[in-house]
């Protein structure tokens, strides 16, 4: 059952709203009163965990330069946009416009849990290779995040260590913050070997990369050629075959005559 809250011009519905949010987004946490004209002598926001206000007093010193309210031009939307979110925002938030009348919103935020299962991934020289790398949660996106290259130990993304893949990396996230997928471009041999996508020193994921040699190119005139010669080859040896295969040799003896002549047939 609903119930409404009384301050002079200012009616708040109290029921409790569940909010989720995620890391590196913003959420808005809803307030109003009934009527979005009237608007409360005083109202301010409180973070329960701690029963510190955080507007418009910053009480805890988390909040700086990231809470600030959405009233879209209404007196009397009270709403409280936090952006940057972090694991931490998570918790009660209070909107009071007197000490016993409050709205409560229970926020909670998602973080970034990479998919562990290990990928090997084949390309050839010259080519471009993806590697997939994700949150579970694909709004959520880390604090900070990094690509390495194992066989040297170096760090690739954001800071290339090696200068080898200078202009030749950039991250693949189709417009999703929680897509940390890396784009390689001009694939070499020497490009092969295991990356790693890590968020932190305990949260990372390995992708193994073989990178092989192309195959010689023959233009197709040239099997065409070729293929032709083999063809009128073949063609011609069993035509000669037919022709000029003798039937076998037949000799006919006949008895010597009386004067002892041989004829030969």
């Amino acid at each position: 059952m609903l119930m409404f809250v009384h301050s002079p011009g200012c009616t708040l519905n109290d029921k409790t709203v569940s909010v989720t949010g995620y890391v590196g987004q913003s959420v808005l946490l809803p307030c109003s009163c009934s009527e979005l004209q009237a608007k409360p002598h005083t109202f301010r926001w409180i973070y329960l965990n701690n029963i510190k206000e955080i507007f418009p007093k910053n009480e805890t010193n988390r909040y700086t330069d990231r809470v600030q309210i959405f009233n879209d031009h209404l007196p009397g939307n009270l709403s409280l946009l936090i952006s940057h979110l972090t694991v931490e925002d998570g918790g009660g938030y209070g909107c009071e416009i007197s000490n016993s009348i409050h709205k409560d919103i229970d926020l909670t935020v998602k973080g970034c849990t990479l998919k562990r299962q290990t990928v090997t991934v084949t390309r050839y020289v010259g080519q471009s290779v993806l590697l997939p790398c994700s949150c579970s949660e694909l709004q959520a996106k880390p604090h900070t995040f990094t690509w390495q290259f194992l066989k040297e130990s170096k760090e690739i993304f954001p800071k290339d260590e090696t200068n080898r893949y200078t202009d030749r990396v950039q991250i693949f996230n189709d417009h999703l913050p929680g897509n940390l997928s890396l784009l390689i471009s001009h694939l070499t041999v020497e490009d092969g070997g295991w990356y790693r996508c890590e968020i932190s020193n305990t949260h990372f994921k390995d992708v193994s990369v073989e990178v092989k040699e192309r195959l010689p190119f023959v233009p197709f005139a040239v099997v065409t050629v070729i293929f032709l010669h083999i063809f009128v080859a073949v063609v011609y040896c069993r035509t000669r075959k037919k022709v000029y295969s003798p039937g076998p040799d037949r000799v006919h003896y006949s008895r010597a005559d009386g004067d002892g002549a041989v004829s030969l047939q």
